[in-house]
């Protein structure tokens, strides 16, 4: 709603200008809409298909922050959403860049992904990735902020995920209009890129959740999800709760997934105070930056206007080459929609650390970002927007519309309390859980054999897999494995269980394995201690007459491994 306070409606009448057509004209782009009203963020749109509930709204939460929903226990919706962080990835830095069509590091087309999974095969055994070898995929566009996602009528960078959402297992029509976030909700959840071993089903999701113990990796929980979790309710009692039966369905995961994000309403921020009558709820400087926000000069308004500073539109801003990533075009096949991508919403922007669609590594601020758009938009003219053409920003411009996004950011995100409290994940732990005790013997060609440790080894754990690398391909070989009570000796040769293994792969060094076993959910093994090492057959190696077995092996590092 507009504000009736007399200094409030003087400030807002000269904050925003009406900019007339010819005005804009003058400085060569179409004219931009009028501004809206200024009035505070309400909560958004829900489809009458998908009622908030307290009890969805909880086991939503408990699954967006759940490892174990994707294969191997390592990543959870969170992961690459944490409000911390403005709702994207909080995980910055060199591990998560893509390197880009080219596929190499430090080149011009690098873009800031997130961190996914290692490739997996069908059958839950790593394997060389194309790009990443055997490091954690990343995604080749930056996660946007799922904090106003429930706002928008398409989500995805390229507005794939639509807001008519259809049962993921049969097809079925669910929500017709208004069900985006639903659709957005289950696509990672698949993706053996994100969250999956490939040919990863729903039946393989939803049969183990059915057996896992709801959050059983995370800690710190906040109120909310320790008083679902008292009494130690299964997930199908959970779903019971939430949708009167105790069935698991992809349709129901996706449901209570969008709904948990449609509570995330970061209204209070100093703007939504401004907004609601508070004069003095932005600086002087701020208020400058509202006035440059919606000039002829910056008019960011036409694609960031509205309560949720955006348009839900789609635009090339000339940022990077249509070849590397033709945007909204591959889901519409409209010439017209090359290299666009979706306006984000401005709101708690200034808590991220990279930028774009492309997360571009070479902007390490705000005001690098907005300075984006200077002289009319990025360096790639073919389908560029008109609308950046004759923009024109001076530094107090920017210092000024960078007050104003700092005014974007709603303190109860920033700091992650209720609603936007989370739990810690277990990526989060600080090391020690895995630790190396040494032991390797170079094989062929030198290389050492290197352990994978993905996956956390915790009670009842039905997909825990420990891998093996650079090692001799097509051999055989053992894993040694040895479970222990915590601070024992490293077990010796002859105290271990052995489980043979034959590698994939060819040559030396070009040579793979996974070891799989399903963890009992037995309380009494935790804290113990999981010991694994790999021994791999090689002529290369003089033989070792005090190994359990006849033959000459390279071997990797012992890996010490606390249970959960």
């Amino acid at each position: 709603m507009i504000s009736t306070h007399p200094a409030s409606r003087l400030v807002l009448t000269l904050v925003l200008p009406v900019v007339t057509a010819s005005a804009a004209i003058a400085q060569g782009g179409p004219p931009p809409p009028p501004p809206p009203p200024i009035q505070a963020l309400q909560p958004p749109p829900v489809p009458p298909q998908n009622p908030i509930t307290e009890s969805k709204r909880v086991l939503g939460k408990l699954l967006f922050w759940d490892e174990q929903l994707s294969s191997g226990d390592t990543v959870s919706c969170g992961t690459c959403h944490q409000p911390g962080a403005g709702g994207k990835d909080g995980r910055a830095g060199l591990a998560s860049i893509h390197p880009g069509p080219d596929g190499l590091v430090g080149t011009a087309d690098d873009r800031m992904g997130s961190h996914g999974v290692l490739r997996a095969d069908v059958f839950g055994n790593y394997k060389p990735d194309a790009t990443f070898d055997f490091e954690e995929q990343a995604t080749p566009r930056s996660s946007p902020s799922n904090l106003m996602a429930a706002y928008f009528p398409s989500l995805f960078w390229d507005g794939r995920a639509t807001g008519q959402f259809l049962d993921p297992e049969t097809g079925a029509l669910v929500i017709p209009v208004g069900g985006a976030l639903e659709s957005q909700s289950v696509g990672p959840i698949l993706s053996d890129v994100e969250m999956a071993d490939e040919g990863r089903t729903w039946s393989d999701v939803t049969t183990k959740l059915a057996g896992a113990k709801p959050l059983a990796l995370a800690w710190d929980l906040p109120a909310d999800l320790a008083n679902a979790l008292f009494g130690s309710p299964t997930y199908p009692e959970l779903f019971q709760a939430a949708f009167g039966t105790p069935d698991i369905t992809a349709r129901r995961i996706g449901m209570a997934l969008a709904t948990y994000q449609r509570t995330l309403v970061p209204n209070q921020t100093p703007f939504d105070s401004f907004a609601n009558g508070n004069a003095g709820a932005l600086t002087p400087l701020q208020q400058q930056g509202l006035q440059t926000f919606a000039s002829p000069q910056a008019r960011c308004n036409a694609c960031h206007g509205g309560t949720n500073f955006s348009d839900g539109q789609f635009h090339n801003l000339g940022l990077r080459p249509i070849t590397e990533d033709s945007g909204r075009f591959a889901i519409t096949g409209n010439v017209a929609d090359r290299g666009r991508f979706k306006t984000p919403s401005l709101r708690n922007v200034a808590l991220k650390d990279s930028f774009f669609h492309h997360g571009d590594v070479s902007l390490v601020s705000l005001a690098d970002a907005v300075n984006v758009y200077d002289n009319s938009g990025g360096p790639f003219a073919d389908n560029r927007d008109p609308i950046l053409n004759g923009l024109n920003l001076n530094p107090i411009d920017v210092t000024r519309i960078v007050a104003l996004l700092g005014a974007l950011t709603d303190p109860r995100v920033a700091a992650e309390t209720f609603p936007f409290d989370r739990p810690k994940m277990n990526s989060e732990r600080a090391p020690g859980l895995v630790e190396n005790v040494g032991g390797a013997v170079p094989g062929s060609g030198g290389f050492v054999p290197t352990v994978l440790t993905a996956a956390p080894a915790h009670i009842n754990g039905p997909e825990f897999r420990v891998g093996l690398k650079d090692v001799v391909g097509d051999a055989r070989g053992f894993v040694a494995f040895h479970l222990g009570q915590p601070g024992q000796p490293i077990p010796t040769p002859g105290t271990q269980r052995l489980a043979r293994l034959k590698t994939a792969g060819s040559g030396a060094g070009g040579g793979y394995a996974t070891f799989q076993v399903g963890l009992p959910d037995d309380p009494s093994l935790s804290g113990a201690e999981l010991f694994v090492q790999f021994w791999v057959q090689d002529h290369a190696v003089v033989g070792n007459a005090s190994l359990p077995v006849t033959g000459s092996f390279a071997k990797s590092d012992s890996i010490r491994m606390t249970i959960q």
